[in-house]
């Protein structure tokens, strides 16, 4: 659990491949939830905070069938270009 970059989420689909399970983070006045992931395009490692509901629940659910998220991989983007946007999740 380096200090990571995170990854900033927009409308265009990123495959990324998980690295660790859920952990917690002190990040500026409050913990957050994060998970490491991989941008397999742009070989880079980055944390990702998989706070949001539309994040949380299909990480949830991939845990409860797979067993262990790491090493899945996944595409996310988010629906629109707002900022409280739901994210999108699939299995790649």
């Amino acid at each position: 659990m380096n200090d990571r970059e995170r990854l900033k989420v927009d409308t265009q689909p990123i495959k990324l491949r998980i690295e660790s399970e859920p952990y917690p983070k002190f990040l500026g006045r409050k913990y957050s939830v994060l998970i490491d992931v991989y941008d397999i395009k742009r070989k880079r490692e980055y944390a990702l905070s998989i706070e949001p509901q539309s994040l949380s629940q299909p990480i949830h659910e991939l845990i409860t069938t797979e067993g262990s998220l790491k090493n899945i991989e996944i595409w996310i983007s988010k629906k629109s270009d707002d900022k409280y946007a739901r994210y999108e999740l699939s299995l790649a």
